[in-house]
Parts: structure tokens; sequence; C-alpha cells
């Protein structure tokens, strides 16, 4: 479990400022989507979601973070499936309903309000970020766009490439799936900012009780 709690920390502390700026010019992009808008704000958007503005330098930036990304939100998946056994086993010792526990570790305000929105943020936008960046890793990397469609053994290269962008944009069940998409990268937008506060707060109050036993 510590492992694993630093593995997403350091993680999340290093792709955070990345990760924010992609989920954030990817809602731009969405909304775009949505209102069929070709303004100048949501072209910049979409050339900013692919390089960052500054080349080759921002596409490589950009694909590691996707990677490291999956570390990050799978590490987070296990986090939260490991406090919501404990709390579930701690109700049963209790003779208390365990769908208590699950209940209150998917609400946005357990334990308090910004460790809720980090931990049930997390979960609720897990897996359509998880097939954001599953898709994206293939124009990121030729060895995985290479694997997944030899995965898919596709003859037609153009149907499986619409298949993936579809997913990535989440124009692939039209409106409702692009408005779960804008959910998505919204919350995803908002994880790095409540994980850097969460750390900061962790990290004040270690270093206060640090110094006051001194």
């Amino acid at each position: 479990m510590h492992t694993i709690r630093m593995i997403h920390k350091w993680t999340g502390l290093a792709i955070g400022l990345s990760f924010m700026f992609l989920c954030f010019s990817g809602l731009v992009i969405v909304l775009g989507k949505i209102f069929n808008s070709y303004a100048p704000v949501f072209k910049f958007a979409k050339s900013f979601h692919t390089s960052f503005l500054i080349g080759e330098a921002g596409k490589w930036i950009i694909s590691i973070s996707a990677l490291l990304a999956l570390i990050e939100i799978i590490s987070g998946y296990i986090i939260w499936g490991q406090r919501t056994t404990a709390l579930c086993r701690s109700l049963r010792k209790q003779n208390k309903s365990i769908w208590t526990g699950i209940r209150k570790n998917l609400g946005f305000n357990f334990p308090d309000l910004l460790t809720g929105l980090h931990n049930s943020g997390g979960f609720w936008s897990g897996i359509p970020l998880l097939i954001m960046i599953l898709t994206c890793l293939t124009w990121c990397f030729g060895w995985y766009g290479e694997m997944v469609y030899s995965l898919f053994a596709a003859s037609d290269t153009g149907v499986l490439f619409h298949t993936l962008h579809a997913l990535h944009v989440g124009s692939w069940w039209g409106f409702l799936s692009r408005l779960l998409w804008l959910a998505a990268v919204l919350i995803g937008t908002s994880l790095p900012i409540t994980g850097y506060i969460l750390f900061l707060r962790r990290w004040k109050a270690r270093h206060t009780k640090s110094y006051g036993s001194h």
C-alpha cells in the first residue's frame, strides 16, 4: 500500500501541470464540438492540446505524460479499492452494512470536501480518462499504434482510426457521450489542483508537527 501511495503521489506531482493543461484544452475542444464552433479559441486549444505550442518537445512531454497518467489513474483506483475494502471490513465488524462505506467513498464530501473531490472525482472520471489516454497513445508512440492495429487486425486502417478518434473525443455516442467526456475532462482538470493542495496540506501538517516536537 505504501509503495502504491508513493507511486501515485510522485507521479501526480511530476505530471500534474501537463495533465491539467491537457484536460483543460480537451475541455475547450469538446465544448467547440458540442457547439459546432470553429472560433479561433477552439483552434488554438486544438494546437495546444497536441504540442503545447512548442513543437516536437511538446509532443514528447504530452506522450510521456499520457503514459505516466495510466500509472496515476490505475494506482488511484488501487488506493481507492484498498481504502474502501478496509472501511467495509471495519463496518462489518460493527455489524453495519458495507454499502454504507462504499457510498461514503463514492461521495464528494468524504472524509472532507477537498479529499472527496480528489478521491471520488478520480473514481468517476477515471474510466473515461483511461479511454482517452489509451487512444491518445496510439498517436504518441509508433510501437503502440502498431500493436493496437495488429491487435484488432484492421484491414481498413481508416475505419479503426476514426473509431479511435471517436473514442478519444467522445463522439462515439453523439451528444450524450460528448457530455460524459466533458464532465470527465472537467473533473480531470481539477484532479491535479486538488492533489497539489492535499500534498501541500499534508506537507505543512508534517513539518508543523516535526517543528513542534523539538
